[in-house]
């Protein structure tokens, strides 16, 4: 399943992609894989009004040789389906030329448009006509990856009016991907069109970004979570702020899971701060929740109960137990969470790879980026200046008998970097090292930090 956005109508007359969107569909109609990416065509972008893609929203994006290897992975072995396919085969054909790609054999290719035609009674055929015929949600017209999950959804209900088996005069095509050499580039998505709905903005923002897409390096995971943490602020997400939010994860080439995965990320640090006097009471669940609703995982902290009032504990098992969606936010232990940072550093120094690293620790890739962020600097504090700064002047709060929400109205930080701070804090003051054994001692003692186990290709 294939759609593009282009400048103009005739690849010929020099027109070109500067939106793609590529799916694996099964023959069921399931969506197994998708990939979709702004292209920088290296000229105008065109009719603005009708596409919505700017000149300044491709500066960054890759061109489309550059992600020629995504899609000859994905025609291997497939037929392709599209809406008006002699228009999407005509730039497809046009694009791999100036890449340099040549197909020994045609592709083969069923037009939706041609199909319903002869299924559908509708005054005319376009996919927006088709799809209020069939009760299909269009959600974003003229964004690839809107076009093409709604043709992805009309082509069952067409398949089920023919009254008999299609038959393509080629093969699907085998070997694609000796055309070009395989290689990772960094797409550059969007979400468009965002509306709060009854399931929120964040629900919009997810529905409107590919399946999975790149994962997120540290500036910019950081830059997203400090735009969402000031976001919810106020326990809700508003439409500006949605907005803000898909410009930051489509700069950065995310897709749905990554979103999800810094979003709980996001989530375990306000967790980590509720409970960081080991008391959660009833109004700091009621924010908890209040964000997770907001994040569009409103079951998320379902589980807690308020702690009795002298602190012991009144969690559910389900709280404590461990798993990936809970390994940072189930771990009250500072102790536990120093090992995990040290362990996932060393892990690194032996060669894993951080794929590697997270299916051992049972964490996401996002909360390893965290984990390796923080191991390194219990390392060597002096290698993040600002850091070491802001996690000093926390420990001198303490020591003085400020409270941690009394910090963050001085320093003027949002919740989730107060967290972290006050986290820094009690390193620095030598807390996170109570009780771990084996001679770790704090930085400055004149002896380093280590943690020691088996790597991943050990176990």
């Amino acid at each position: 399943m294939i759609d593009f956005e282009t400048t103009g109508l005739s690849p010929r007359g020099g027109d070109r992609v500067v939106e793609v969107a590529i799916a694996l569909v099964d023959g069921n109609g399931q969506t197994q894989d998708e990939f979709a990416t702004l292209i920088n065509p290296g000229r105008d972008t065109g009719p603005v009004f009708i596409h919505g893609i700017s000149n300044d929203a491709v500066r960054n994006a890759p061109t489309f040789a550059e992600i020629v290897p995504e899609l000859l992975a994905r025609l291997e072995g497939a037929v392709i389906v599209a809406h008006n396919a002699t228009f999407e085969e005509a730039f497809l054909a046009s694009e791999f030329r100036r890449a340099g790609v040549h197909p020994t054999a045609p592709l083969p290719a069923l037009c939706t448009l041609w199909l319903a035609q002869r299924t559908m009674p509708t005054p005319n055929h376009r996919l927006g006509t088709l799809c209020r015929y069939a009760q299909i949600p269009l959600v974003d017209k003229h964004a690839a990856l809107g076009d093409m999950r709604a043709t992805s959804a009309l082509l069952p209900l067409l398949l089920h009016e023919v009254s008999q088996p299609l038959v393509y005069a080629t093969p699907p095509p085998t070997g694609l991907a000796a055309h070009a050499p395989a290689r990772k580039v960094r797409p550059v998505t969007r979400a468009v069109a965002l509306r709060k709905g009854t399931n929120g903005w964040m629900t919009s923002l997810l529905d409107r970004l590919p399946m999975s897409a790149a994962e997120a390096n540290d500036a910019q995971a950081s830059s997203y979570l400090e735009a969402l943490s000031d976001a919810l602020a106020d326990g809700r997400i508003i439409g500006d702020e949605a907005r803000e939010l898909a410009r930051i994860a489509g700069a950065a080439g995310l897709g749905a899971a990554q979103v999800v995965a810094l979003n709980d990320q996001l989530l375990d640090s306000i967790y980590q701060a509720a409970i960081e006097d080991e008391v959660l009471t009833k109004t700091e669940i009621r924010d908890l929740v209040k964000a997770a609703v907001a994040l569009g995982r409103p079951d998320k902290f379902s589980h807690l109960t308020p702690t009795t009032p002298n602190g012991s504990s009144q969690k559910t098992q389900s709280e404590t137990s461990t798993g990936r969606a809970g390994a940072l936010s189930n771990e009250s232990s500072r102790a536990d969470r120093f090992h995990r940072a040290l362990t996932a550093v060393e892990y690194q120094r032996s060669g894993e790879s951080r794929e590697n690293i997270a299916v051992s620790l049972g964490v996401s890739l996002a909360t390893v980026k965290q984990l390796l962020r923080d191991g390194k600097w219990y390392l060597d504090p002096n290698s993040d200046g600002p850091r070491l700064a802001l996690a000093t002047a926390a420990a001198d709060a303490r020591n003085q008998g400020e409270t941690q929400s009394a910090f963050q109205a001085s320093q003027a930080l949002s919740k989730g970097k107060t967290a972290e701070v006050w986290r820094d804090a009690a390193f620095l003051l030598g807390r996170d090292l109570t009780g771990m054994g084996g001679g770790s001692t704090a930085p400055g003692s004149g002896s380093r930090v280590t943690a020691t186990g088996p790597t991943p290709s050990q176990r």
